[in-house]
């Protein structure tokens, strides 16, 4: 059954973008059809296309919705740093944290499983999100990495700053991806609390922070 059309027009649009949102999930970009995302929108498909002319820029409308708002806030968060130790400690505590998340609220599950969708179809919505936000995340790691090494807090042997980055990031979004099902798909056999500790730990040491340093900032990282 359709709904009423009898709603303003922001908020029409909103609703459709929410809906499509699970669509894409489910089938991926190419096997969505105008129609399956209309019925899901609870419109017919001319309303559809009054506010989307095409399923391209549906898919557009519903990047720019996941990127926009948390954008402008992490851009923000990462623009405040100076490149330091600590600041270093912050930024892979914060990401671990945040993606590591308990519980996630559906639009957060919905955005990762986007991600993981794009990644088995033709990949846009991954590109755009990694220019999003992890891009400037990994510019900011790097820039905080020769800071450490210029303060003597690094190893003598530390991973290649322009990568400690991304190895980083993906690390913490493989364990992510494996809690995506509703019952996880590993057992680490720790709470919750203590498993983002540990990833935590583990990136910073394999980015080379000698151990006294993460211990001395890791308690402090919080007050920055």
């Amino acid at each position: 059954m359709k709904t009423s059309s009898k709603m303003p027009s922001a908020d029409r649009r909103a609703a459709i973008i929410s809906a499509a949102r699970r669509i894409f999930v489910e089938k991926g970009f190419d096997r969505t059809t105008t129609r399956s995302l209309a019925d899901a929108a609870g419109v017919s498909e001319a309303l559809l296309f009054k506010h989307f002319p095409n399923k391209e820029a549906l898919y557009s409308a519903i990047q720019m919705s996941c990127f926009k708002e948390e954008g402008a806030k992490f851009a923000e968060r990462l623009q405040s740093l100076e490149p330091s130790t600590a600041a270093l400690v912050f930024l892979i505590s914060d990401l671990v944290s945040h993606i590591l998340a308990e519980p996630r609220d559906d639009e957060g599950l919905q955005f990762f499983r986007l991600v993981l969708r794009s990644l088995m179809d033709e990949g846009e919505f991954t590109r755009l999100a990694i220019q999003g936000g992890p891009f400037r995340w990994v510019k900011k790691v790097e820039q905080c990495l020769k800071a450490a090494n210029r303060a003597g807090d690094m190893l003598d042997r530390p991973v290649r700053a322009n990568l400690a980055g991304w190895m980083v990031h993906q690390l913490i979004t493989g364990i992510m991806l494996h809690t995506l099902p509703r019952e996880a798909v590993i057992d680490y056999g720790v709470s919750h609390e203590e498993l983002v500790k540990e990833v935590v730990w583990f990136c910073l040491r394999g980015m080379g922070l000698k151990e006294e340093v993460i211990r001395r900032c890791y308690k402090s990282e919080k007050h920055l």
